[in-house]
């Protein structure tokens, strides 16, 4: 349901832009710099939950010339869940602890190519990096002593954030007065980060997502 509100709510955001947006209307694709917000769905897996959607809002640039161009993006996820790390008990013995998850915030930047390209519809493929950090890691209960508590909390820290290869698929439609796109990512699961499951499972985390996108001028300088 509140994938469902974020979608409805960046549809009625297009609604409201309509009209004030009309200079758009003879601006090209390529060559160009464009802002946009979006929402979609997070599908991610941990040892307590496989196939999980978590909601997302974003914002996004898009950066275009002939050939190719640039593709910058944040995101905030909605998600409640548990990981685990390597921990050791009174006794030296291993066990798996818990911590609690909550967010998710994503940075991405990857290097576009524009194949098939027509005057309205613009297919893209990208490639890059993406930094996850979780809004926060809380552990389960806690070592008795304050030397294993120092060592579970930076084991933690190091599983709380990680950076992961990133591809992108999408396509943008070019409307009279803004462009709306839809698109898909995947990023490797990475066995040092919470949302990750140490016994198997799928190879990527994957997300989908829809936007609007408005033309706020071009991308080179022109000659004066």
């Amino acid at each position: 349901m509140r994938l469902l509100r974020v979608l409805a709510a960046a549809t009625a955001f297009a609604a409201l832009l309509s009209q004030p947006l009309a200079a758009q209307d003879g601006r090209q694709f390529k060559d160009a710099w464009f802002w946009g917000i979006k929402g979609g769905g997070l599908l991610f897996t941990t040892p307590y939950s496989d196939n999980k959607l978590a909601p997302y809002v974003g914002a996004d640039w898009l950066i275009t010339r002939s050939r190719g161009g640039l593709f910058v993006s944040f995101d905030q996820a909605f998600l409640t869940d548990a990981g685990i790390f390597v921990d050791r008990d009174a006794n030296n013995a291993q066990f798996n602890h818990r911590v609690f998850l909550n967010n998710l915030r994503r940075l991405s930047m990857a290097a576009t190519v524009f194949p098939m390209q027509s005057p309205t519809l613009h297919p893209y493929l990208g490639i890059g990096f993406m930094f996850n950090q979780l809004a926060s890691a809380e552990l389960e209960g806690g070592p008795t002593s304050t030397s294993r508590y120092a060592a579970a909390v930076d084991s933690v820290q190091t599983k709380r954030s990680v950076f992961s290869p990133l591809a992108i698929a999408g396509v943008q439609m070019r409307l009279p007065r803004f462009s709306v796109f839809a698109q898909g990512q995947a990023s490797p699961m990475q066995n040092n980060f919470f949302l990750s499951d140490p016994n198997g499972g799928r190879a990527f985390n994957l997300s989908i997502e829809a936007g609007i996108r408005y033309n706020v001028g071009s991308s080179i300088d022109k000659l004066r």
